[in-house]
């Protein structure tokens, strides 16, 4: 508990320079696109009038007048009036009302602003509410470990937003990359949750393991079923200019690789802690009798993570299952379709990656502690 204060003091030092930076990218708080002739600013809903039906309209059902103010950058101030119009299909129109936060875009004619189009709602301070909350309550209820956790999830958003990310684009090799990243994450991460110990090498060797796992059933069988990688997601990253050259499978694996990575890491800590605290209540016990009773309790949490995971993979592929529930389309077209084939994929390439990784981790962690490796001097692993 004596490192606690210390790791209090880091991550809050963090979260304030982050905070710093968010909020003076905010001071202008406009975002130019298409080659300078818009921008998009943040806005506040003064006025909103009743609803007005279209009927002569082929597309728009009805309309309202909403009068909006520059919040922040260089029209900070200025009061427009737009029209925001329905089509009367729930994801496409963007009701408001008075006090909402709103992002407009604005159609500059040289320093005038020629035109205003609501653009999106203003979601990120309920997003910074929502994230500082959790990072709250995760230090009230979880303590040391709770921090422990949010420096791992904090330096595996730096590895893939930062170094993975921006190497990709740069053209490098995405199976290389998201490799390297995944190895270092791990190594970091679990080194923060175990320490600099023999039981947390364990660990780190059966995470290979598991993502060399992961990745063979992905490339396998991403290559016999022909996935082509490409879904709503990509085609909207080609709309805001991401390089058409992007290897698309490869972005697909190292989706299915970091998909399964923290479930895979979860599970061959504990197994690697269970064969040393084995060890240490029975001394006695040579590799295969420390073989066997690890790997005897490892099943079940490994039963245990697969469900999860699985579940986890039903609710992000949630669209897709209502898909074939809803019976418009045969079996048969369903089943063969890319974008349920790559979830097929990324749901086996993870629970395959946790099936490696538990015999893994239980065979070195046994090799290790049958050695008595990290338990000769202290008797701790």
């Amino acid at each position: 508990m004596k490192k606690a204060p210390w790791l209090a003091l880091l991550l809050t030092g963090i979260l304030l320079l982050g905070s710093a930076s968010a909020y003076n990218n905010q001071e202008n708080d406009e975002d130019w696109v298409e080659e300078y002739t818009s921008v998009i600013a943040r806005a506040k809903v003064l006025a909103v009038s009743e609803y007005e039906e279209i009927k002569d309209d082929w597309y728009y059902t009805g309309r309202q007048q909403v009068t909006v103010e520059i919040m922040r950058g260089r029209f900070q101030g200025h009061i427009f009036e737009t029209d925001n119009y329905f089509t009367g299909i729930a994801y496409q129109d963007m009701p408001v009302k008075e006090g909402d936060q709103v992002l407009l875009i604005l159609e500059l004619d040289g320093a005038r602003v020629h035109s205003v189009n609501l653009y999106e709602y203003g979601r990120d301070r309920y997003l910074y509410i929502l994230v500082g909350l959790f990072i709250a309550a995760t230090i009230l209820i979880a303590g040391t470990k709770g921090l422990k956790a949010l420096l791992a999830l904090l330096f595996a958003g730096v590895v893939i937003i930062w170094g993975m990310l921006p190497l990709m684009l740069q053209g490098h090799n995405l199976y290389t990359m998201v490799l390297l990243a995944s190895a270092l994450i791990s190594i970091v991460s679990l080194i923060i949750f175990g320490g600099f110990k023999v039981k947390t090498l364990a660990s780190i060797i059966g995470t290979f393991g598991g993502i060399l796992g992961a990745v063979l059933t992905a490339v396998l069988f991403g290559n016999a079923t022909r996935l082509t990688g490409f879904n709503a997601d990509v085609e909207m990253l080609f709309s805001r200019g991401m390089p058409t050259s992007l290897d698309l499978r490869g972005l697909l694996l190292a989706g299915f690789i970091i998909c399964s990575l923290g479930a895979v890491m979860a599970l061959t800590q504990s197994i690697s802690s269970s064969v040393f605290e084995i060890k240490k209540a029975n001394p006695l016990l040579t590799y295969k009798g420390l073989f066997i009773s690890g790997y005897r309790l490892c099943r079940e949490r490994l039963a245990r993570i697969i469900v999860v995971v699985m579940l986890a993979w039903a609710g992000v592929a949630l669209p897709f299952l209502l898909l074939i529930a809803s019976k418009d389309m045969s079996y048969l077209n369903i089943v063969n379709l890319d974008m349920v084939a790559s979830e097929i994929v990324r749901a086996m390439a993870s629970g395959f990656g946790l099936l490696a990784a538990a015999p893994a981790t239980a065979a070195i962690a046994s090799l290790l502690a049958s050695k008595g490796f990290g338990t000769k001097k202290t008797g701790k692993a």
